[in-house]
């Protein structure tokens, strides 16, 4: 049906049609790969004292060639195979990565990301939307512009029949909180949405972890029909049960790092059976590989090739060596060594630089910030309780202070002290009420670093779509609420240009703070340490508001907090709104109100002689909230993409 909607155009970045001839998948070919860990570092910048010491190699002079078909990674935990595949699938951070991965003979370009699918272990899916949503999502963000509405839709519809999710397609994902589909009917979805572009490969990283035996065995007839369809199916997996272990055609075996087995599946036990290893009756044929692995199967092993030793872990390194030896003496090794020759032959030709750079779908900017802000408004108003929240403590909030100041009195000693007091608490309510959006970029941490490498979208769209969509539903209307509720039950003074003034200084001071939050959350993926440097900072610069202690008294090594004092900008032009034009009453005499509220703010030592000193505390307030979101956005263009 695809291949009648879409006709093949890889000039203009269309999606490759489906097609059943086994010549659509690619291959996947990679020699001499070594891997080391990279040194740990701090901030993704600065190394970590004497992590240069002690260096962990994953993976040793790893060879092979991966055809369409069902092409399984097997190994032991901490074998190497997770890395494997991710470095195949173009996800692991190069430092510390040696050797050579070729698709179809080529080097990888920089639209490999467009011509693969990448399916992680942990499902990584928005829970409030539907699967038709969220595989709409996929189709929306990933394809060319010049693919219609119509036809994305299309796609979707037989992406969702392929993989049997009819009966599912309109209902919610589910979260923690809202229980949804299935955990099969979860990592389906997750493949769907990969497959809407149709990938020439298609890469899963354990996907049979946390299912049941039955619905494992159902996700991988679902990737075996795939395969039979044509496509190039890579997985890894660690100990698969034998209904699933006679759906793979090619095995490639870990151990330890290394590779001691590459061929087909079917060959796997006789090929064992020729240096040694006997697999028993009934016994699964991934269970005693795994056991081979690891050293826990030391049958009719010739005695001239292995000695006993006491230590166990010696045992399994001189196993672990021994079948890397066989490995590399056998015929299947040779095989495999003539094949990448073949195939990288062709790595060096002038096709090798352009084939696929126009893979690269033509999208649109505003089209991806559309999208992206659609789902993050469907993931916000379906889960109400958030935005309920924010609103009605808002209003709460409003309420208490008002009947706390309700109506204050104009006298000189206690009106300007509860008026200080308001302002104080208002300033101190909106910076911390303004914690909430610590978790904007950390609770989504894993989805973004997973959607950006492959190619939903550029990091710019997604923070300009998170950013707006986080201002108006949690920071606009509750504002509002707030504002009108607070202003006129305490009795500020009743006039419209002081009032746009109120709303606008609780504005900028609810947006400065969450900026500041947004920066946090996008450098910590730890909520907790999240919260606790936020704290630190509201705290730290609460003390130069003005009311805590006199600044100008603070010793020069410390004032300088003072310029990056969110509470201090806020205090003084609230003061300065108020106190301005303000008459105050003798103590004693409610009567005589001669006493200018200038008088006060030069108590207070804030300077308000001319129009500018109220707006100059606007323009630090934009000042900081600027310079807080282009740290954010760096942020996120620094946040590490790969494993």
């Amino acid at each position: 049906m695809i291949s009648q909607i879409l006709p093949t155009d890889v000039e203009h970045g269309s999606v490759p049609t489906h097609s059943t001839d086994n010549s659509y998948g690619s291959t996947i070919s990679f020699q001499a790969i070594n891997y080391v860990l990279p040194h740990p570092t701090c901030c993704n910048c600065i190394p970590k004292p004497c992590s240069k010491i002690h260096q962990q190699q994953i993976l040793y002079d790893i060879s092979g060639v991966f055809k369409p078909g069902m092409n399984a990674i097997l190994g032991p935990t901490g074998s190497g195979k997770s890395s494997l595949l991710d470095i195949l699938a173009d996800r692991k951070d190069r430092h510390g990565l040696e050797g050579q991965v070729l698709i179809d003979g080529q080097v990888q370009t920089f639209d490999f990301k467009y011509r693969v699918g990448y399916v992680v272990q942990d499902d990584i899916i928005s829970g409030n939307l539907t699967v038709r949503e969220n595989l709409l999502f996929s189709a929306n963000t990933r394809m060319s512009r010049k693919v219609s509405s119509h036809e994305k839709l299309a796609i979707v519809n037989e992406v969702i029949e392929q993989l049997g999710l009819e009966k599912c397609a309109n209902r919610k994902v589910g979260t923690e909180l809202r229980r949804g589909i299935s955990g099969g009917e979860r990592r389906r979805t997750n493949i769907g949405m990969e497959l809407v572009l149709s990938p020439r490969v298609l890469f899963l990283d354990e996907p049979t972890t946390g299912l049941d035996s039955s619905t494992a065995r159902n996700v991988m007839v679902y990737l075996q029909k795939l395969s039979r369809k044509g496509r190039t199916i890579i997985f890894s997996i660690h100990q698969p049960r034998y209904s699933i272990f006679r759906l793979f055609d090619t095995l490639f075996l870990v151990a330890a790092g290394r590779c001691i087995y590459h061929g087909p599946s079917q060959s796997v036990l006789s090929y064992f059976d020729s240096i040694g290893f006997q697999c028993e009756n009934h016994n699964n044929p991934a269970d005693f590989l795994l056991d081979v692995c690891q050293g826990d199967y030391p049958l009719n092993l010739p005695s001239s090739n292995i000695q006993e030793a006491s230590d166990p872990d010696k045992q399994a390194q001189q196993i672990d060596q021994y079948l890397y030896d066989n490995y590399k003496k056998s015929t299947l090794c040779t095989m495999i060594k003539q094949e990448i020759a073949e195939l990288g032959s062709s790595a060096n030709s002038p096709e090798a630089t352009t084939y696929g750079a126009s893979q690269v779908p033509k999208k649109s900017r505003l089209a991806e910030v559309f999208y992206v802000a659609q789902r993050t408004l469907r993931n916000a108003f379906r889960n109400p309780a958030l935005i309920g929240m924010q609103t009605g403590v808002s209003i709460f909030l409003g309420i208490l202070i008002g009947l706390i100041y309700i109506q204050m009195d104009r006298s000189v000693d206690t009106g300007v002290k509860n008026r200080l007091g308001a302002i104080f608490f208002i300033v101190t309510n909106q910076i911390f009420g303004s914690l909430s959006a610590l978790d904007l970029f950390i609770k989504e941490r894993p989805l973004f670093q997973h959607e950006n490498v492959s190619g939903y979208y550029h990091v710019s769209t997604y923070f300009l779509a998170k950013i707006l969509c986080d201002i108006i539903p949690l920071r606009t209307i509750p504002t509002i609420f707030f504002s009108s509720i607070a202003y006129f039950m305490i009795g500020f003074q009743r006039q419209v240009t002081k009032f746009f003034i109120f709303f606008l200084g609780i504005y900028m001071t609810s947006l400065c703070a969450s900026s500041f939050c947004f920066l946090v959350s996008a450098s910590v993926r730890v909520y907790a340490v999240a919260n606790l440097l936020a704290a630190m900072y509201c705290v730290l610069t609460l003390i130069f508001s003005g009311f805590l202690v006199e600044v100008t008294s603070v010793t020069e090594f410390l004032s300088w907090i003072k310029w990056i004092s969110i509470f201090r900008y806020s205090t003084n032009l609230f003061s300065i709104n108020e106190f301005t034009d303000l008459k105050l009453c003798l103590p004693n005499d409610t009567n005589t109100c001669n006493i200018d509220g200038s008088e006060i703010l030069k108590q207070q030592n804030i300077d308000a002689s001319t129009d500018w000193d109220l707006w100059k505390n606007f323009v630090a307030l934009a000042g900081l909230m600027l310079g807080f979101l282009f740290l954010t956005y760096i942020q996120l263009l620094r946040m590490k993409k790969t494993k």
